[in-house]
């Protein structure tokens, strides 16, 4: 090849290589999902969701991996098998068998990094991997999961932190390496085994007591409603101790939308202080907490539930006829929550969750911290004592 041939062999390359830089991104930063409409091609063809039996989420150094029991709920392998979110796997699922396919992307494999599906992708954490599988582990179908696409905003808002994605590009794993453009950026593809997990756990509702047992025997307390007020109170108070009604009732939410950080299968060992609590619906908690080790702002919980929920209502003194059918259909829809409650509840028994130091603030505290202070009785002392007289 002489040199005028190399000039214009050169000249050609470059043409086609800005030709592909110019298309990628005059489509990475022009595109707009109302522009096209989501009527191509299914992007997983005749695959059906209900015969997927587990899946794993992968990307760098993490994975999920989802699997089907034969009840059809979900387990996450990585957490000890934990339950996993039922609604969101199926809307996960669902919605991937749902996208079609917006644009094909003309590229060759060497150019696949640029949309961030090359080989090395998955292992640099700057794509995911989603693999399904069927009975006996049967490989299904697999997505890798690239460079988020960004509508593009002609007046954008500074103060919303950015554009939002409205897209990103993807490849089946058939061997075809062909990338696409879809319109859903695949948010709910996490590779972190938590995000999987069922994060609800048990709620305390209509407390009648609560009793701390701490190491140190001084920091232990009982408080329970009264029967008259209905309001929580130190069943033990002394003459010379004034309770702070403000200082009880953050109790009333204790435990109440507190999320886990962590979850794993509850040693038989595992001790520490202890939490008992009972519900006027009959519900008995005995919770046992530890702080983990290396990190005192996090604790360790395990808890144990029963209940004895009773099979028939007792009739009012003066109930009418026309009211106890009413009645009875009351009570028993309430029961059969309460059991849909209880069987919930018993079966988080088995695990060990690690949860923030202040999901347990109002049980951390000493019994003293429910009283008025020496100071706080002297000020109220002043504020409702007469104003001198006047002469």
């Amino acid at each position: 090849m002489n040199r005028k041939q190399l000039i214009i062999s050169l000249f050609v390359l470059a043409v086609i290589g800005l030709s592909i830089y110019f298309l990628i991104k005059e489509d990475s930063s022009s595109w707009n999902s109302s522009k096209y409409s989501a009527t191509g091609e299914n992007l997983f063809g005749d695959l059906d969701v209900n015969n997927i039996a587990s899946f794993t989420v992968s990307s760098g150094a993490r994975t999920a991996t989802l699997r089907k029991n034969e009840d059809g709920s979900w387990i996450v392998s990585e957490k000890d098998s934990y339950q996993g979110d039922y609604r969101k796997i199926i809307n996960f699922l669902k919605n991937l068998m749902e996208i079609k396919s917006i644009q094909n992307i003309n590229a060759v494999k060497s150019q696949l990094e640029k949309l961030s599906l090359g080989d090395s992708d998955r292992e640099k954490g700057t794509a995911v991997l989603v693999e399904f599988s069927g009975d006996a582990g049967r490989k299904m179908a697999s997505l890798l999961i690239g460079k988020k696409h960004f509508k593009k905003e002609e007046n954008p808002n500074p103060f919303l932190g950015g554009a939002t994605p409205d897209g990103c590009y993807v490849m089946i794993c058939d061997g075809k390496f062909q990338p696409k453009l879809v319109n859903n950026s695949f948010e709910g593809a996490n590779p972190d085994p938590l995000s999987w997990t069922d994060k609800t756990l048990f709620e305390i509702d209509n407390m009648n007591t609560i009793e701390v047992k701490r190491k140190n025997p001084e920091e232990n307390w009982k408080i329970a409603k009264d029967a008259q007020s209905g309001k929580l109170t130190l069943p033990d108070l002394k003459e010379d101790e004034t309770l702070d009604d403000a200082k009880l009732q953050p109790l009333n939410g204790f435990f109440k939308n507190t999320s886990f950080m962590d979850v794993k299968t509850c040693p038989a060992d595992f001790a520490g202080e202890t939490v008992k609590i009972e519900t006027a619906d009959g519900f008995k908690y005995e919770i046992n907490f530890a702080p983990s080790e290396g990190n005192a702002e996090k604790y360790l919980v395990n808890v144990r539930t029963s209940a004895v929920i009773p099979e028939q209502r007792e009739s009012g003194k003066d109930e009418k006829p026309e009211d106890k059918e009413k009645l009875d259909n009351e009570f028993k829809a309430k029961n059969e929550n309460l059991k849909e409650k209880l069987e919930h509840e018993k079966s988080l028994a088995k695990w060990l969750y690690t949860v923030s130091k202040g999901d347990l603030s109002q049980v951390l505290k000493a019994r003293k911290e429910f009283l008025k202070t020496k100071e706080e009785k002297k000020d109220e002392a002043l504020k409702t004592a007469e104003p001198p007289k006047a002469e």
